[in-house]
């Protein structure tokens, strides 16, 4: 006969908060509704799960290819880098969904491998965490399932011993044991999820005080199968069943108590149908079922964390389902330290939540409870672990106050105003309402101190994208970049995280006085990197590189012979220097200025002033252009005079012009010319 007495279910038992976290992304893209939603392989172990989120859209994926692109979960197991890599190249929005135990695993991995030591996993050959964990040590690391299979291995390096998240700690710590002997020295990071192994302990306690074991979870989860081989090694029986359908009535004969735990795989609806099955046949069995199911209540006690499904919303209070035999309440100032409107802004009906259990009763026999404490309380356990870690982590800026900003890390956390940014921020309102990336700096919980900074997130950053940019940095580059600086010589210009100096004679083909008349700060431009001194870390940039060289076809546009105009720019001790058009200028020697012997350029002209001129020599290769400003003068008094003789009937007489003056004139342009390539 089948007259048990009790029904015991394991502390533990059911989804895990990584699976948990998983499915809820899953749904919450469905409800999005931005695209086709895939999972990277069965997001869980369980059929039954897997067929429930197919009809509602969502396919395993295990090969990317011909897939149009859409949102793709990476499951909790997580998955290699190469995975990411295809799927972002592919056009896929990826959101991961990897249990945070295993990325830390997995992070170890890699780190192990770029240290150079060798990487032991503990863990079953070919499940998607083991694989998953071997991707990112770039495939280097050696998987072990138990003791014998480390007999055979011997090290010559140090070697990093990881183990799957959902190993027995029993068989880990085995492994470990034959490892030693075999390798110079050896690195043990116990890396078994704590959820794993709080469910493994109840699960072995359980079994000891029960005369049945009912273990539930998928024939192919490995967390379900380690659950199964501890309770075996009691004693007791243990039977392993996916779903209610596989339950036996015969095993529940002459059984006083029976245990039941359920794998991290198994959705709380497979839980109930099974303790509904079970209590179906003690009903048959004349059994109070009333009684029975009191048995499975929860007991609960002030002061501890549960969880619990809301189950209804009011104005003021949210209703939780704690498994309890009343519903528990939490108050609206219980719900969250955030300022908000509704409830609805926190929870939501059928969403599974911990709470804090504030009062085992009220005067109407409801329990009392606190989302926010229970919060809290998680908070507080992240933010250690992410500052032993010095992992970033995000808050939402709540408010400005003296000094900084408060900002909400799972609870109240401080930002001081010179941990904000890179530099001084003179407007930290405009940072409410802002998410930021961040780091831990300081946590005391004795003192409830939490401060954190983005500043050293923002400068790590930086300097990655500096190492990188020096990397990529070459000669004849053409880049873009933001000009951050002037000064008198030059102007600074930001590639993205480097900065550059474009001295004022590269601004510009014209002659440039200031960079402020060619640049101003903040302009987006594009400059050509003219010498890259890593040593020093300096580059030099040009701007007038990547602009059209006016130089181009000079000779054809101011043929020699020609009168052009132009404005006198700079004034030498042997001539004047007159710019036909910007960037283009010429040299009117001294020689060249009057008719005259001249002894200073300003006796016959001024910078500014606009003067007609006749070339008399283009060299295109070296940019130099001869101009004349005496023989369009001679040439005009010419054509007077010309004009005049025509006019009087008389023939003109010869010049006048001595041997020696003409030797002079040579001499000295002969001296002029050697000045001028002097002074360039």
């Amino acid at each position: 006969m089948i007259e048990f007495s009790e029904i015991k279910i394991a502390d533990h038992s059911g989804f895990c908060s990584g699976v948990r976290h998983a499915l809820d992304l899953a749904e919450q893209a469905v409800q999005d509704g931005k695209g086709p939603v895939y999972t990277w392989g069965p997001l869980v172990h369980n059929p039954r799960v897997i067929e429930d989120l197919k009809e509602k859209g969502i396919e395993p994926l295990t090969d990317l290819e011909g897939v149009p692109p859409g949102l793709l979960i990476i499951r909790a197991h997580g998955a290699p880098p190469e995975v990411f890599e295809e799927a972002r190249q592919r056009g896929f929005t990826i959101i991961d969904g990897t249990c945070p135990s295993v990325r830390r695993c997995q992070r170890k991995a890699a780190q192990l491998v770029q240290e150079g030591k060798d990487v032991v996993v503990v863990g079953k050959r070919g499940h998607p965490e083991v694989v998953g964990i071997c991707g990112w040590s770039g495939y280097k690391a050696v998987v072990v399932e138990n003791p014998t299979e480390g007999q055979q291995l011997h090290f010559t390096k140090p070697v990093g011993v990881l183990a799957q998240t959902t190993q027995r700690e029993e068989n880990f710590q085995e492994v470990v044991a034959v490892l030693r002997d075999r390798a110079p020295e050896l690195e043990v990071y116990p890396t078994i999820c704590g959820a794993t192994r709080l469910r493994q302990e109840a699960a072995l306690e359980l079994a000891k005080e029960v005369d049945a074991m009912v273990v539930i979870g998928a024939h192919t989860s490995s967390n379900t199968m380690e659950l199964v081989k501890l309770c075996r090694q009691t004693g007791v029986p243990v039977y392993h069943i996916e779903s209610a359908a596989e339950l036996c009535r015969e095993w529940l004969h002459n059984k006083d108590k029976i245990g039941v735990i359920a794998g991290a795989s198994t959705p709380d609806v497979t839980i109930e149908e099974v303790i509904k099955v079970m209590m179906d046949y003690q009903r048959s069995e004349g059994q109070n079922i009333e009684d029975m199911y009191a048995s499975t209540l929860r007991t609960i006690q002030e002061g501890e964390i549960i969880s619990g499904k809301v189950v209804r919303i009011d104005n003021d209070e949210v209703l939780v389902d704690i498994g309890y035999k009343s519903e528990g309440i939490i108050p609206f100032h219980e719900l969250t330290d955030k300022q908000i409107s509704s409830p609805e802004d926190v929870v939501t009906v059928g969403d599974e939540i911990n709470v804090y259990v504030m009062k085992v009763e009220n005067s109407e026999g409801n329990p009392l409870l606190s989302k926010r404490r229970a919060d809290h309380e998680q908070a507080w356990t992240e933010l250690a672990e992410a500052y032993e870690a010095g992992r970033i982590i995000e808050g939402e800026v709540l408010q400005v106050v003296k000094g900084g900003l408060i900002i909400f890390v799972g609870l109240r956390g401080f930002l001081p105003a010179s941990q904000v940014g890179l530099r001084y921020e003179p407007n930290l309102e405009k940072y409410v309402g802002q998410t930021l990336r961040v780091r831990v700096i300081e946590l005391d919980r004795s003192r409830n101190k939490v401060i954190v900074s983005q500043k050293v997130v923002l400068e790590e950053e930086l300097a990655a994208k500096r190492a990188a940019l020096w990397e990529e940095l070459a000669e004849d580059q053409v880049r873009k970049g933001k000009v951050t600086k002037l000064t008198d010589f030059g102007a600074f210009v930001d590639l993205g995280g480097i900065e550059g100096l474009v001295h004022i004679s590269e601004l510009s083909w014209a002659r440039v006085k200031h960079p402020s008349e060619v640049v101003q700060e903040g302009d987006e431009i594009e400059v050509m990197v003219l010498g890259v001194d890593r040593e020093r870390e300096r580059v030099s940039l040009g701007l007038k590189q990547v602009l059209p060289d006016p130089w181009e076809g000079v000779g054809e546009k101011y043929p020699v012979g020609s009168i052009q105009e132009g404005t006198v720019t700079h004034l030498v001790s042997f001539g004047a220097f007159v710019q036909l058009e910007p960037g283009v200028e010429g040299l009117v020697h001294i020689s060249q200025l009057a008719n005259h012997r001249v002894a200073e350029a300003s006796e016959v002209v001024q910078v500014g002033q606009e003067v007609k001129v006749k070339v008399l020599d283009v060299n295109e290769r070296d940019r130099r252009i001869s101009l004349s400003i005496k023989e369009v003068a001679e040439e005009e008094a010419q054509e007077e005079y010309t004009d005049y003789s025509d006019y009087q009937g008389e023939e003109t007489t010869g010049s006048g012009i001595t041997i020696g003056e003409v030797l002079g004139e040579l001499l000295e342009e002969r001296e002029a010319e050697e000045a001028e390539d002097n002074e360039e």
